[in-house]
């Protein structure tokens, strides 16, 4: 009985401590900072619904703090405004201003987040040689042993041993410099200033940063902390996402857009087919071959035709050394009337109308060693689209595969792999959801909102993961869903867009309304698992509007005498920015610079051509350079489209007026803000004219925010804190996130400590 009865009482025991290690790991795991963000969240939108009892955890939220309207960056664009959330710090200092900027010296515009660029592999072009010398070393060392087990003299060993050695060495060094690239690529992030997150980090915190945009390439955080990048992340082209279409209807062709669409035609609607997927281009050992080589010719000094005759050749020599520009893999179709079957790297399946594959891994053979020791390896879906009246087979960009990580997109840099065995395969790829094809003409609505669902329902099921295993103290997510949905639904939202059709109101309107329900059902999620000390945090970068016309401000500058043209100024997209280095084609040919005093780049950024600034700047900095400033200022705010009668030109921003602490060799001269409605036209933002300054914007891309007046589309903040300003804006998150974990804000931070 006492054996029993003390055996009862070690079982009790044991267990109330297990009981009381739990409590306490429980407590000890609750985060002390925990940030949810929805890029695009409109407060309007918010309110209304919360209103009409569609949003619960929003609305316990703004009982439980506060609920206020954001003030964003201005622009009041996502990769300026995270950026400036993330680091506390005006655009002008984390240098973070548009989507694309203006390299120092130069006329050609750039991605803004993130910088492609190369690194020296190993050795380099010494590489064959070094590792063949080795091999040769080792194979002399070898014989050595083995002549001296056969009793042979020291000298003749050592003889036979060197003559073998260099034998091997001389065999060796051309394979494999043939199978080691001399240089593989890198990217550099843009951004200035340090992450809340890294400075908590660097003092001891544990944190989870998830899909924040403008942190491509992924941080070297401390021990314990996590990094999944977001925006700025390319897919596998590089780019910022390029679907492919195979279709047999030849009379398709893509409708105007910013971004790319691969686009594959077939031979016929029905029967056996062979086709092929493009992906990634071959940058190791082609492209970068090819640079290397217009280097030195151009140092050589050769004229502009001896350098392409070369660039011919070895182009040619490439090819016949197996070296394509890009890699394809080929695709094997089966279409009768009722279905498609498909093969493509191992793998096929079969699909009905309107069906999706599930995850296609591909991996795209570069040579024996590259594919045993960093194999090249993408994802991505098939959708049937069409049957009839002609074939079309959709094919979602090409993402990096989470094993594929050749520069680093999560820390440590196998924590995207770990993370898919518990979830199953996501997206990679910054810009996930497919907001390309329908403005093509592809897919339509149905595409996006099952693209769209798809992706969220990956990264909702990482959020879970996370809250539940990781003993963060800080973690912080951002999804993009509600202002993709923003994009793409606006016409509909809007009785005064052109667009606007009576009979699909409702729809979308339903659609808007499950996308904030979803919201506020991750918000409630994410809410029950931290703690009630916890600080919890809800906020968007920039609110919606709709974008029912469109300004050309490169047109307007061409009508007035300012930029002047050299030849036919042809349509432009992102296709031609991100493959310029593949291509090696001027992306603003068209323009005489010699001639040209200003000039529109991004989403309302204008450059004024300075003297000793610009290649061939014709403006003298000072007086000339204020005049010409002021002359556009007053001319674009005076502007007036005859159309409304409206003045759609709000404020046209100098950069003084706008920042402090920028960078003048980088910083665009003037920023345009539009007032509601207007948005800078799709060619601006590259660069290109259209033929009026003012016209519809007749794209399914139809709600917009990045050139208005920042304070016309605020954010939204919720947080469990009283505030204590009554106008707070997202440059003031970072410092106070700082404060509540106990670290004291810099004091030349631009942000304030808002609770």
């Amino acid at each position: 009985m006492d054996d029993r009865f003390r055996s009862w009482r070690g079982r009790l025991l044991a267990a109330l401590c297990a009981l009381a290690l739990l409590t306490v790991s429980t407590v000890w795991a609750e985060p002390e900072v925990m940030v949810l963000g929805f890029d695009g969240a409109d407060p309007a939108l918010v309110q209304r619904y919360m209103d009409e009892g569609l949003l619960p955890n929003l609305q316990a939220l703004s009982h439980e703090g506060h609920f206020t309207p954001l003030m964003p960056t201005n622009p009041p664009q996502t990769p300026v405004s995270w950026a400036a959330f993330s680091t506390g710090l005006n655009p002008g200092r984390t240098q973070i201003f548009d989507f694309l900027y203006k390299k120092k010296n130069s006329y050609m515009p750039d991605f803004a987040l993130a910088t492609a660029g190369k690194r020296t592999f190993l050795f380099g072009e010494r590489n064959g040689q070094v590792i063949a010398a080795a091999a040769g070393l080792l194979l002399a060392l070898l014989l050595v042993l083995l002549l001296k087990m056969l009793r042979r003299g020291w000298l003749t060993s050592l003889g036979l041993a060197l003559v073998g050695g260099g034998a091997a060495t001389l065999l060796l060094a051309a394979p494999v410099a043939a199978l080691l690239p001399v240089e593989v690529p890198t990217a550099t992030n843009n951004r200035q200033g340090t992450p809340f997150w890294t400075l908590a980090a660097e003092a001891g915190k544990k944190v989870g940063v998830l899909r924040v945009p403008v942190t491509f390439p992924a941080e070297e955080l401390p021990a314990g902390s996590t990094m999944l990048s977001g925006l700025g992340v390319p897919d596998m082209r590089r780019r910022v996402g390029s679907p492919t279409l195979f279709t047999s209807d030849r009379t398709f062709r893509k409708r105007q857009n910013q971004f790319s669409l691969e686009f594959k035609e077939l031979p016929a609607r029905r029967g056996v087919m062979e086709t092929s997927l493009i992906g990634p281009f071959n940058y190791p050992f082609h492209v970068f071959v090819l640079e290397r080589a217009r280097e030195q010719w151009k140092a050589q000094g050769l004229s502009a035709a001896e350098r392409k005759e070369r660039e011919k050749a070895l182009t040619e020599q490439l090819l016949e050394n197996g070296q394509p520009r890009e890699f394809t893999l080929p695709l094997h179709l089966e279409v009768d009337d009722r279905s498609l079957r498909w093969e493509i790297s191992g793998q096929r399946g079969e699909l009905h109308v309107g069906e999706w594959s599930d995850w296609v891994v591909l991996d795209f053979p570069v040579n024996w060693v590259i594919d045993r020791l960093q194999p090249l390896r993408g994802m991505g879906r098939f959708k049937l689209v069409a049957l009839e009246p002609e074939l079309q087979l959709y094919f979602s960009p090409v993402n990096f595969h989470p094993s594929c990580h050749p520069v680093n997109y999560s820390w440590p840099p196998d924590w995207a792999e770990k993370m898919s065995r518990k979830i199953g395969l996501f997206k990679t790829q910054g810009w996930a959801i497919d907001t390309w094809s329908p403005p093509s003409g592809v897919g339509g609505i149905d595409l996006f909102i099952e693209d769209m669902n798809f992706t969220v329902d990956g990264y909702e099921r990482m959020m879970d993961v996370a809250l539940a295993e990781d003993d963060l103290d800080v973690y912080v997510q951002i999804f993009y869903f509600t202002d993709r949905a923003g994009h793409m639904f606006w016409q509909q939202l809007d009785p005064e867009h052109p667009l606007y059709d009576p009979a699909l109101a409702e729809r979308y309107e339903q659609e808007m309304r499950e996308v904030y329900q979803r919201m506020d059902r991750l918000v409630g999620k994410a809410r029950r698992a931290a703690g009630p000390e916890t600080l919890f945090l809800v906020l968007s970068d920039h609110g919606f509007s709709s974008f029912r016309r469109q300004i050309n401000i490169n047109t307007w500058l061409y009508q007035h005498g300012y930029l002047a043209l050299s030849g036919q100024v042809g349509t432009r997209n992102l296709e031609q920015l991100f493959d310029k280095h593949v291509t090696n084609v001027n992306v603003l040919s068209g323009i005489d610079w010699s001639r040209t005093r200003a000039w529109a780049m991004g989403l309302g950024s204008i450059y004024v051509n300075v003297v000793g600034r610009e290649p061939q700047g014709i403006v003298m900095p000072g007086e000339e350079y204020e005049q010409v400033v002021a002359e556009i200022k007053q001319g674009l705010e005076s502007a007036v489209d005859e159309a409304t009668g409206l003045h759609p030109v709000a404020r046209v921003y100098t950069r003084d007026e706008m920042y402090e602490g920028y960078d003048p060799e980088r910083m665009a001269d003037l920023r345009m803000a539009n007032i509601l409605g207007y948005r800078v036209s799709w060619q601006d933002a590259l660069g290109g004219l259209s033929t009026k300054v003012f016209e519809d914007n007749r794209r399914v891309w139809s709600g917009d925010h990045c050139s208005l007046d920042p304070a016309e589309v605020r954010g939204i903040l919720f947080v469990n804190r009283p505030l204590k300003v009554d106008d707070p804006a997202i440059m003031d998150i970072a410092p106070s996130i700082l404060a509540t974990l106990g670290l004291e804000p810099d004091a030349r931070l631009d942000g304030r400590v808002i609770w």
